[in-house]
């Protein structure tokens, strides 16, 4: 599938990146970017664990469903765990979605989720990478990514985050400078220590449920 280099002259380049400053992208490698406009509009990021806790896929799939029925554009990475779920949920739901990638957009991330990458642009939605075809992901640039990701969306809704869990917890510590940060409860799993450590230094808002995200976006 092809994709586009969306260039800041083009009208369908983000204006919520300029938000990054000094870090702001020259360009953003898309497929489906006729949309990024509308898409964009109304992001909210659903993210977190990779390995998460089976509490963490019910809240992803409830507060996805919430947010994409109430109008706004899911927004996650292609990963295992709660960015997958919140991008099944909202397609359950009928809704386009919005995926970043920390990798180039001829492959997906992780490499199973194949079918995945090719669903988002096939039901509406988009796919987004700051890097051309064939580049690999690396630490680098899921930190990269992450910031991306804040930067595309609202709000960052993050469902459950491990202290070391780098791109979740990355993701929130940019979304923490940018966007309002949201987070349900923390469980006592070990995978939820990052979430209670961002709502014990009251860097992110407690959200007990969905619709209390809701009336905050």
């Amino acid at each position: 599938m092809s994709c586009q280099f969306v260039i800041p002259s083009d009208e369908v380049r983000p204006a919520a990146l300029a938000d990054l400053g000094p870090d702001c992208p020259l360009g953003l490698w898309a497929r489906g970017d006729d949309q990024l406009t509308q898409l964009t509009a109304s992001a909210v990021a659903v993210t977190g664990n990779r390995n998460a806790t089976e509490q963490a896929i019910t809240r992803a799939r409830a507060f996805a469903t919430a947010v994409a029925e109430a109008g706004h554009t899911v927004t996650a990475t292609l990963a295992y765990g709660v960015d997958s779920a919140a991008h099944r949920a909202a397609d359950l739901a009928g809704r386009a979605t919005l995926a970043v990638l920390p990798r180039g957009l001829d492959r997906a991330h992780p490499h199973d989720h194949a079918q995945l990458l090719s669903s988002v642009p096939a039901t509406g939605g988009a796919v987004v990478s700051l890097y051309r075809p064939g580049t690999e992901a690396s630490g680098a640039t899921l930190r990269a990514s992450a910031s991306l990701l804040a930067a595309l969306v609202r709000a960052v809704i993050l469902i459950e985050a491990l202290d070391h869990a780098e791109a979740a917890i990355h993701t929130a510590q940019v979304a923490a400078d940018l966007r309002p940060l949201l987070t349900p409860p923390a469980t006592e799993d070990i995978r939820a220590d990052g979430s209670a450590r961002l709502l014990a230094e009251q860097r992110a808002v407690l959200v007990p449920n969905p619709a209390r995200a809701l009336a905050l976006l």
